[in-house]
């Protein structure tokens, strides 16, 4: 069975699932934050490659651009962590053990990926000087390993949803299947 389908990538990065049926908009609101998210994270990758001697302001993200992406981030962050997984794990929960242990096996790796991130963004989202310039890229490629991490962590859940809501369609078809015998 195929569950990703149409999954669409932005610098590598799987930035949407198929979008779900409309009771559950809210996962397609994620995945378009998510889209922007990534968008934002590209654009400061955008910088041109250059060595120590050719460094100038120009070749880097603008300190609007880091606090842009910075702020986008976190209320990424806040926003699955506060009103989306807590959705998500409820669902898996009234469905069954075997849903649910998704979401235990699941929420540890987006927690790991939540303190690194917030971390960056307190370093990144204001003041930034030449000393946070030196290290910009190299957290930058970091926050993006884990920005990967966590999609696909995020996607597990929905995966997990999906799948109980396709049990749940067979479960109430076979139902009104047998009642009409």
């Amino acid at each position: 069975m195929e569950i990703i389908m149409g999954a669409k990538t932005i610098g590598g990065f799987n930035t949407t699932l198929q979008e779900v049926e409309e009771r559950y908009a809210w996962i397609n609101e994620m995945i378009k934050s998510r889209q922007e998210l990534v968008l934002k994270y590209m654009n400061l990758l955008k910088a041109p490659e250059h060595d120590d001697l050719t460094d100038t302001a120009q070749d880097r993200p603008s300190p609007e651009a880091i606090t842009a992406f910075c702020e986008h981030l976190v209320d990424y962050i806040s926003h699955g962590h506060f009103d989306l997984y807590p959705k998500i794990v409820e669902l898996l929960e009234k469905s069954s053990s075997r849903s649910l242990s998704i979401a235990h096996r699941v929420m540890p790796k987006i927690d790991a990926t939540t303190d690194f991130l917030l971390r960056f963004n307190d370093r990144y989202a204001d003041d930034m000087d030449e000393r946070k310039y030196e290290f910009l890229m190299g957290d930058l490629a970091k926050a993006g390993e884990k920005l990967e991490l966590r999609f696909k962590s995020e996607d597990r859940l929905i995966i997990g949803l999906r799948i109980l809501n396709i049990r749940a369609t067979v479960a109430a078809q076979a139902k009104a299947q047998e009642e009409n015998k």
